[in-house]
């Protein structure tokens, strides 16, 4: 017995189980003892159990809505391809669309135009630093007109840049492919090139002053705003969403003792991996909706039968009265 004893304390699953058995039994098993004792036993089961699946269907209600309680996977970045060299042989039809730039060519010419950039991407001014064309960009987004960087001019993909979370999702996706499929052993024997996405849903324009309904952001103003809430409710299907993250093998350096570890240099030799994500809106409130929907059945049913033999008991005492 103690040893059983034992087991179960230190097994946290069957604690679990056990402490949600305790629960129902004392929440459901007292108000059925309750409502049992005053109407009767078959009555009082339907009673309870149209209670009980009355407060769970507003619970689904409530968890399908706002995405909380017993949630399914969440929305992330899948690997469905990793192309070694030329887009143009990719197997995928949108990651063919991108056209092949030339990144230090296209970062030279900004920088020999755009003096001042230097300063902005290498604000601790190494030498070997190697920037990169989604840096220039962020710090000027007007270079993407300036420089045919814009998405109609890349086949329609968009250049992330380094502060925009779905380009470090992407990367962590891609780093942990590369990885686990042995192109690479660890993510220090290569450096991250530029990070591309095409599709999803409808991208907002920049912000043309502040919204009294929303914070102030970068994320367009209240016309284009409301309109993204209307469009978006009226929208049914989701667009498919891909991203392509490019990658470069580096040189290898030694690290000197006591020291910070050399800046990264990317391999020219080297070919440029192309690891291509699609976006897996997950399930998440997949489970909130069947909750929702079983219980819902569930208290119908039990709510009609009881109706019904309100009904029927109407129609005897009518019977014994005449």
């Amino acid at each position: 017995m103690g040893q059983v004893l034992a087991e179960i304390s230190w097994n946290p699953e069957i604690r679990n189980i056990l402490g949600l058995m305790v629960g129902i039994g004392v929440l459901v098993g007292s108000v059925f003892l309750l409502v049992g004792s005053n109407t009767g036993p078959r009555t009082g089961l339907l009673v309870t159990f149209a209670c009980l699946c009355g407060w769970m269907m507003i619970m689904g209600l409530v968890w399908w809505m706002y995405g909380i309680g017993m949630k399914g996977e969440e929305s992330h970045w899948k690997a469905v391809e990793i192309n070694r060299g030329d887009l143009a042989q990719a197997q995928n039809d949108k990651a063919r669309q991108l056209p092949e730039l030339d990144e230090q060519q296209i970062v030279q010419k900004i920088l020999a135009d755009h003096p001042e950039l230097k300063q902005k991407v290498n604000p601790e001014n190494k030498p070997d630093k190697v920037t990169s064309i989604s840096e220039l960009v962020e710090a000027d987004p007007s270079l993407l007109a300036q420089y045919g960087l814009t998405s109609d001019q890349l086949g329609g993909w968009r250049i992330l840049v380094p502060s925009d979370k779905q380009r470090g999702d992407a990367q962590a996706v891609a780093d942990a492919t590369l990885v686990a499929q042995k192109f690479f052993g660890s993510s220090a024997e290569y450096k991250v090139v530029e990070v591309y996405d095409i599709g999803g849903k409808r991208q907002l324009p920049a912000s043309t002053g502040d919204c009294k309904w929303y914070k102030p952001s970068t994320y367009g103003d209240c016309k284009d705003r409301l309109w993204d809430n209307i469009y978006s409710f009226v929208q049914f299907t989701h667009p498919e969403h891909f991203a392509i993250v490019q990658v470069q093998a580096v040189v290898p350096q030694q690290t000197t003792p006591g020291q910070a570890p050399p800046t990264p240099k990317v391999d020219e030799t080297k070919p440029v991996i192309s690891v291509i994500l699609i976006r897996s809106l997950g399930d998440k409130r997949f489970p909130a909706f069947m909750i929702t929907l079983v219980f819902g059945i569930l208290f119908t049913l039990t709510c009609w039968t009881l109706h019904r033999r309100d009904k029927l008991m109407d129609a005897h005492r009518a019977a014994v009265t005449v």
